[in-house]
């Protein structure tokens, strides 16, 4: 991916409003790798104060998703049809990062591996997502 595509992809990811709301930030983007960023806060805990497991989810979702933008032409789409996630432990404060390589790319699927770490850099969670590539960009607008 270019500098000025890559530069405009990653303003569009960061400007979605759940993703601004919970403070993105996509610190690289790579051939078929990505690395995301939120801060522990109050848009991103769970009632006991350490972060949510569903933003550890959606997270690992879409930075699985920047990271097999890369290999898409520009008639193809993924979309997220398996996860898996196991969560090792919590977090209460500071960044998290997002870590996710692309495993395989096929014609019509892509298997992504993301790493969770904390700020200490240590492990929390890891996920498994599996991608169907699709053609087309189907839109509920009419013409």
């Amino acid at each position: 991916m270019d500098e000025a595509l890559a530069g405009s992809f990653k303003r569009t990811i960061e400007e979605l409003p759940l993703h601004k709301f919970l403070g993105l930030k996509i610190s690289s983007v790579g051939e078929l790798e990505a690395s995301l960023i939120i801060v522990v806060g109050d848009s991103t805990i769970n009632p006991a104060g350490s972060l949510h497991g569903g933003v550890i989810y959606l997270m690992a979702d879409v930075s699985s998703s920047v990271a097999i933008e890369t290999s898409l032409s520009s008639d193809e789409h993924a979309v997220t049809i398996d996860t898996q996630t196991s969560i090792y432990r919590g977090t209460t404060e500071g960044e998290v990062t997002f870590q996710a390589l692309v495993a395989r790319r096929t014609r019509r699927l892509a298997f992504i591996n993301v790493k969770i770490t904390d700020s200490k850099g240590q492990l929390i969670a890891e996920s498994r997502i599996t991608k169907a590539i699709v053609n087309g960009v189907h839109s509920s607008k009419k013409s």
